[in-house]
């Protein structure tokens, strides 16, 4: 309030000056006559007195705090022109206001307006109510003041002028009253006038306290009234918990029972689905192996060709050396044990064949040359009436793996022989298959190499699908690399690729 109450009467007090001077200096057009420069010249006092009366008749009309017009007649360096200023005059304060009129070489002519200092204090009464003092201290250290004839009668203004000449900082209380105030300075040679203006604030006061009373009042009505509702609400919302969390405590009981129904049925599933998977990768291997039967019977015929002829080459020299009375018990017991000998080798090329096709339940550790000489085994014949050669390069002998062995032997044999098949197929000449076997970075890998100049690019993303085949219906299912991959990737959790090189098709298996 404080604040604003300066701020507006600041503004409008400096407005009252700037307006009254130019006023003023407008309303000295009615003493450019002639008559009145003649007077001035011919120093007519009595004649210019009377003109000035006159016009000073017809300017109160508009202005009635104008008291006097005066002609001045001075040095122009001792003129204050175009000036405001507060004087004395008959223990009276004015406002004196001088602007030019005449000029010659030697002296200078200026009217000069005496104003009611009181019309300041009546405008700014009219802005804001504020009643105002205007207190001036003349040569003899006399203070006189010039108020309003309403103010004089206030029962608090001799206290209060008082009060005020100490400008406040905010309100202030004087009586069980509220004021605030404002004060502007005139500084003159010698002479010091002050403007004060107060102003009663305490109705505004009261009303504001009212105001801040009711609100308190009305807040405090509204907490409480909002306590009341919310601990309602509370209450209300508690039971309403209590009772939907006994229904979701059962809905709960009945949806964990549902669930662990739920997920019994999809495990029970699930394994099911797993152990047919399972049975199906095993139907897989086991009908890979029976596809790949006439071809190994072929091989066994192969394996057994040689040592069928040795052995009837001995029964053809026994029987011939007894019919002569030539088989002595030494030839005999020597011709028995060279034929347990043959009959040893065949009875082992039976134990592999039978090994080989024999389902295998657990993993067992194995060497890695063992598989690789195994499934050769089981081809060489094969392999031989091809004049198909194969080097196999180890950096070491001894790497061994734990997994299925002769699952393992499988895969080795169907890609040898896959190979083996193109090769024939092609009719390619010295045809050669290349086995690499290293490790790297702790894993082990075997690279099967042949020389049948690769595999179709249209085809080559194809070459793992199941009952895929490029040979005829009567030489191939289809199933033996898909089969190939599944076991190495499957059962023994490795990594199978095929690509092309310049000499053909390079299976790379990582374990």
């Amino acid at each position: 309030m404080q604040d604003s109450y300066k701020k507006s009467l600041n503004n409008q007090y400096k407005s009252f000056l700037k307006n009254l001077k130019l006023n003023y200096s407008n309303l000295t057009v009615h003493l450019q006559n002639q008559d009145i420069y003649t007077y001035i010249k011919s120093k007519q006092s009595n004649k210019l007195n009377r003109q000035l009366n006159l016009v000073l008749a017809t300017l109160q009309k508009q202005d009635m705090h104008l008291k006097k017009i005066r002609i001045l007649k001075k040095s122009k360096d001792l003129l204050e022109l175009n000036t405001l200023s507060i004087i004395e005059r008959d223990n009276s304060l004015y406002f004196r206001l001088i602007y030019p009129l005449l000029e010659n070489d030697s002296q200078f002519t200026a009217v000069e307006f005496l104003v009611d200092t009181k019309k300041l204090l009546q405008e700014i009464k009219s802005f804001n109510n504020s009643d105002g003092v205007i207190t001036f201290t003349n040569k003899h250290e006399e203070i006189i003041e010039n108020t309003l004839n309403t103010v004089q009668y206030h029962p608090n203004f001799q206290k209060l002028i008082k009060i005020c000449k100490e400008e406040q900082k905010g309100l202030f209380a004087l009586n069980s009253k509220f004021y605030v105030t404002k004060s502007f300075s005139f500084d003159s040679i010698n002479k010091a006038q002050k403007v004060i203006f107060f102003l009663d604030v305490t109705k505004e006061k009261l009303a504001y306290k009212a105001v801040i009373k009711s609100s308190v009042i009305t807040s405090v009505l509204l907490f409480i009234f909002a306590a009341i509702a919310i601990n309602f609400f509370f209450e209300f919302l508690i039971k309403r918990i209590n009772k939907n969390e006994k229904k979701l405590k059962e809905i709960n009981k009945n949806l964990e029972q549902t669930i662990d129904n739920e997920i019994t049925y999809r495990l029970k599933i699930q394994k099911k689905a797993q152990d047919e998977k399972e049975q199906n990768e095993q139907l897989l291997i086991q009908q890979s192996k029976l596809a790949m039967m006439g071809e190994m019977i072929g091989n066994i015929a192969h394996q057994w060709r040689q040592p069928l002829m040795q052995l009837s080459a001995i029964i053809m020299y026994m029987d011939a050396h007894d019919e002569k009375g030539k088989l002595t018990k030494e030839k005999f017991q020597n011709k028995i044990k060279e034929s347990d000998s043959i009959i040893d080798y065949m009875s082992k090329t039976i134990e592999d064949f039978r090994n080989y096709y024999q389902p295998e339940k657990q993993k067992e550790s194995f060497y890695i040359k063992e598989s690789i000489e195994s499934a050769l085994f089981i081809i060489d014949s094969a392999l031989k009436n091809s004049f198909i050669s194969t080097n196999v390069v180890f950096e070491n002998e001894d790497i061994k793996i734990i997994s299925f062995k002769n699952e393992f032997s499988q895969a080795l044999l169907n890609i040898i022989s896959n190979a083996k098949d193109v090769l024939i197929q092609r009719k390619i000449k010295n045809p050669t298959i290349h086995i690499n076997v290293k490790t790297i970075d702790g894993k082990v890998q075997i690279r099967i190499e042949d020389n049948a100049e690769g595999i179709k690019e249209e085809i080559l993303d194809n070459i793992f699908d199941p009952y895929f085949t490029t040979k005829h219906k009567s030489q191939g299912t289809g199933i033996g690399l898909y089969m190939t991959k599944m076991i190495i990737e499957n059962n023994m959790n490795g990594n199978i690729e095929v690509e092309n090189t310049e000499k053909g098709a390079l299976f790379t298996i990582i374990l």
